[in-house]
């Protein structure tokens, strides 16, 4: 089987503000670049699956969904919960909540502005890092993103690998010249949200780069 590639980190504007696109905009625009997928990760607010249809049928490209959600320890992407966010959530609860529905989660950008802000100074190392609590309630690591840089991506790679834990890329596009920029390049095909979460769980998958800046 031919493998796939698909954004799993993408922003628009009917639900979360601070995105400059349409999610008319970005699915085209993933298709234009030549991703198989794209994904909306929302800050806080789940969209509703007969929209994504919609948006997929119009644009031709398949269309899969999430929540960026704000915890306690930091922004977690969950898949499989429909639910809307308000403020900063437990993620012990959120934990609790994602498992009731077989769910997943994902720590976002776990490491950005780790390096840019010159945190490096504190002389965090790998292991320091990797007792985050965070990455005791997360299913993988996003260790490529777009909003991180390439040492901030390399040091996420290495705390996922100390803690065995499986990553994926998500370009967390608010622009179109954003998309695509990170990706998660899937084994199997993937047709429907429900073969999202099967895939995810099995960890069939690697995070990658794709459109470079």
């Amino acid at each position: 089987m031919s493998k796939m590639l698909i954004d799993l980190h993408v922003h628009t504007k009917g639900l979360s503000p601070c995105s400059e696109m349409s999610p008319e905009e970005a699915a085209l625009e993933a298709k234009k670049i030549g991703l198989d997928g794209i994904c909306f990760t929302e800050h806080n607010k789940p969209w509703d699956h007969h929209e994504i249809l919609e948006v997929e049928e119009k644009s031709g490209i398949l269309i899969f969904h999430g929540i960026e959600v704000d915890t306690t320890e930091g922004h977690v992407l969950v898949f499989g919960l429909q639910k809307n966010f308000e403020g900063i959530t437990p993620i012990e609860d959120l934990h609790q909540m994602v498992n009731e529905v077989n769910g997943f989660m994902t720590a976002a950008h776990p490491f950005r502005g780790f390096l840019l802000f010159g945190f490096s100074k504190l002389q965090m190392d790998v292991d320091d890092a990797s007792k985050n609590l965070l990455f005791k309630f997360v299913d993988c690591m996003e260790v490529f993103s777009g909003r991180q840089t390439i040492k901030e991506n390399a040091f996420s790679s290495q705390v996922c690998e100390r803690l065995n834990l499986k990553g994926v890329g998500g370009s967390d596009a608010h622009s179109i010249k954003d998309i695509g920029k990170c990706v998660t390049v899937f084994e199997n095909r993937i047709e429907r949200q429900e073969d999202l979460i099967r895939e995810l769980k099995t960890g069939r998958y690697k995070a990658g780069y794709f459109r470079k800046a």
